[in-house]
C-alpha cells in the first residue's frame, strides 16, 4: 500500500472515530493540520519566500519579482484514484458544503444538513430561516459559519456549535453577505454592491465585527484563502479578483484573472471566461499554465493534486501538478453537481438538481 493509500485510509479511519465521538471544536483543524501533506508544506515555503523578499525590497511593482512555481517536477509517488463510495439523498436545491468538525455540512432551502462522513448517514437537519441558494458557509474557528447570502429581511452570518449541532449567534450585517472563509483568526465576510464591495471581518471570540470594511471589486463574491492572503473573486467570472493581506487590510487587484477557486501546488488555480484552467503565480499575478478543459465549472486541491468538475459530464477529472494534464479516470458526480468540497477521506460533491451527496473516495483494499 503506498503512502497516499495509507494516508486515506487514516483519514477515514478519523472519520470513523468521530462519528462515535464529538470532538472538541478545536480538535479536527489539529488533526487535519497533522495530516498536512507535502504539498501544503512547500505553500508554506512560497508563502514565506514572498514575504521575506517584500520585507527586504521596495519596488514599486504589484509583488516583489520573484520566480514562479515550478510547472514540472518528478513524481514522488502515485496519487489515490477515487471512485463513487456513497450517495446519500437530501433535497433538491442542495448547494454550498464543507467538511469539517466531524460531518459534512450541506446548504439547503432554509436548512443545513450535517451528514456523518463514515457512514455517509444524516445526523441532524438544522432549520435556518433564510439561506438558500447565494447562501455559502464555512467551518473553523470552533464553529460552523453561514451566510444569508441575497435573501430579503434578516441578513447577516449564522453560528452553528458543532458539538450541539443548533445556531448559537447571528452576526447581523448589510443585506446581502455572500462569500466567507475563517483564516487568520478571523471569519471573512463578502458583500457584493454597484459600486466597490466590501470584505468585513467578524471576531469568532466575541461574534462581532473587527475592524472597518475593506474595499474590493464591484460585485465581490467568493473568497478563497491561500498563501498568506484572501483573494476575493469580483463580479463571478466577468470582473477580476482582489488581494486582501488579512494582518493589515491592505488590498491589489489583479485585473488578468476573473476569480480564484483554490489554492496549492504552488499556485491559485483559476477558472478563465473562455473556459479551461489557469494556473497563477501567487507572487506575480502571472498566469503560468492552462488545463484544456473547456466545461470545467469549479476546481479545488486535494491530495497533491488540483480536482476540477465538468459540468457537461458530470465528473470530476484529476489535474497532476506536475504536466498541467488530465490524469487518471474521471469520476461520476451526479448531474449537475454544484460544490465540491474536500475531507479528510476524500471529496464531496452536492448534486443541485437530484438533491443528492455523493462522496469520492479511496477505494477500500481487499
Amino acid at each position: 500500500m503506498d503512502h497516499d493509500q495509507i494516508a486515506a485510509r487514516i483519514r477515514l479511519a478519523l472519520d470513523r472515530e468521530a462519528a462515535r465521538h464529538q470532538l472538541s471544536p478545536g480538535a479536527w483543524p489539529r488533526i487535519e493540520r497533522r495530516l498536512g501533506r507535502r504539498a501544503w508544506r512547500q505553500t508554506a515555503i512560497v508563502t514565506a519566500c514572498v514575504a521575506l523578499a517584500a520585507a527586504a525590497t521596495a519596488t514599486t511593482y504589484l509583488w516583489p519579482a520573484t520566480p514562479g512555481p515550478a510547472v514540472s517536477h518528478p513524481r514522488q509517488r502515485p496519487a489515490p484514484q477515487l471512485v463513487l463510495a456513497s450517495r446519500t439523498r437530501l433535497a433538491q436545491g442542495i448547494t454550498d458544503l464543507a467538511a469539517g468538525y466531524g460531518g459534512v455540512w450541506v446548504i439547503g432551502n432554509g436548512v443545513i444538513y450535517r451528514v456523518d462522513p463514515a457512514t455517509a448517514r444524516t445526523v441532524t437537519t438544522i432549520p435556518i430561516p433564510g439561506i438558500g441558494e447565494w447562501s455559502h458557509l464555512a467551518t473553523g474557528a470552533g464553529a460552523v459559519w453561514v451566510t444569508t447570502g441575497i435573501q430579503a429581511g434578516h441578513a447577516g452570518v449564522y453560528r452553528i456549535d458543532p458539538r450541539r449541532n443548533r445556531v448559537t449567534a447571528f452576526i447581523a450585517l448589510p443585506p446581502h453577505p455572500i462569500g466567507i472563509t475563517v483564516a487568520d483568526g478571523r471569519v471573512w465576510v463578502s458583500e457584493p454592491r454597484a459600486g466597490p464591495g466590501i470584505v468585513l471581518r467578524i471576531d469568532p471570540r466575541t461574534n462581532r465585527l473587527s475592524g472597518p470594511p475593506i474595499r474590493a471589486g464591484t460585485g465581490a463574491g467568493g473568497i478563497t484563502a491561500g498563501f498568506g492572503a484572501l483573494w476575493v473573486t469580483n463580479g463571478y467570472g466577468n470582473g477580476s479578483v482582489t488581494r486582501i493581506n488579512p494582518a493589515t487590510g491592505a488590498t491589489c487587484t489583479l485585473a488578468n484573472i476573473p476569480d480564484v477557486s483554490a489554492a496549492g501546488a504552488g499556485s491559485l488555480w483559476v477558472i478563465p471566461n473562455h473556459g479551461g484552467i489557469q494556473r497563477v503565480d501567487p507572487a506575480t499575478g502571472r498566469v503560468t499554465a492552462t488545463i484544456g478543459l473547456p466545461d470545467a465549472a469549479s476546481v479545488i486541491f486535494w491530495a497533491g493534486s488540483a480536482r476540477a468538475e465538468e459540468d457537461t459530464h458530470g465528473t470530476v477529472v484529476r489535474i497532476d501538478p506536475a504536466s498541467n494534464r488530465v490524469a487518471g479516470k474521471a469520476v461520476p458526480a451526479g448531474t449537475s453537481p454544484t460544490y465540491i468540497a474536500a475531507g479528510p477521506s476524500g471529496l464531496w460533491a452536492a448534486d443541485y438538481t437530484t438533491g443528492d451527496l455523493l462522496h469520492l473516495a479511496v477505494p477500500a483494499v481487499t
